[in-house]
């Protein structure tokens, strides 16, 4: 059992991700998300359309690439990240907890000396800013761990966020939320043995509406997340 990738994936890592919604509250707004049935086809819907495709393929290309000494296929990853995320609020979210993540990653010693040999950081394009899925393929490599497990504890700790987000925003005990957890095994194994199967070229999401939901959500009235 690879104990750093269970750390890497904690839901109780302090880089932010708890404080997030990716699009879920305009959803609700919009009553597409309203129950448990819904809660679920939202959940799968945005691991393969959105999650997996985009930031689970890009979470193994950085993996890859930091194996390897890559650092420009690194900055690659993180440029790619950067151009397309369109969404302001998802942008933002993504280059501060990839940062945080890296900050952490500095104060653990299994990962410190790695995350210092990557000493050009201001090269890695946007501004020298990491995005999340690259900083938690960097630290899945130093972790011990394969592309392809990376990406599975990526997406894991990804839906189980945002099942945590809807038991805070939908009549959904944590017991359900467990159990669509479940549930949703397969989908996680599935998507990320086909992230694990691309290039970074053949990286992105097609679910444009979501996008419209995410740049929806910062204008809500009431909000309980930031994104």
């Amino acid at each position: 059992m690879n104990l750093r990738l269970l750390q890497l994936a904690d839901s109780a890592l302090p880089v932010g991700g708890y404080t997030h919604s990716w699009g879920l509250e305009a959803a609700l707004a919009r009553g597409r998300v309203r129950d448990i049935d819904s809660m679920e086809r939202w959940t799968r819907n945005w691991l393969r359309h959105a999650l997996g495709p985009l930031d689970g393929v890009v979470v193994g290309a950085a993996c890859r690439a930091a194996a390897a000494g890559d650092q420009a296929a690194l900055a690659d990853c993180n440029e790619l990240m950067d151009a397309s995320l369109a969404p302001l609020s998802l942008r933002t979210a993504s280059r501060e907890m990839g940062l945080h993540l890296l900050q952490l990653g500095e104060t653990w010693a299994w990962s410190t000396a790695g995350v210092g040999d990557l000493s050009d950081l201001g090269h890695l394009g946007a501004g020298g800013v990491w995005h999340h899925p690259v900083a938690f393929g960097v630290l899945g490599h130093l972790a011990g761990a394969a592309a392809e497990d990376a990406i599975a504890a990526f997406l894991h700790q990804a839906v189980s966020g945002m099942i945590g987000a809807g038991a805070r925003a939908v009549p959904v005990s944590h017991t359900h939320g467990q159990q669509l957890l479940a549930y949703l095994h397969a989908d996680v194994a599935a998507a990320a043995a086909e992230a694990a199967a691309r290039p970074l070229a053949a990286a992105g999401a097609s679910s444009p509406y979501y996008e419209v939901l995410c740049d929806e959500q910062p204008r809500l009235y009431c909000r309980l997340f930031r994104s």
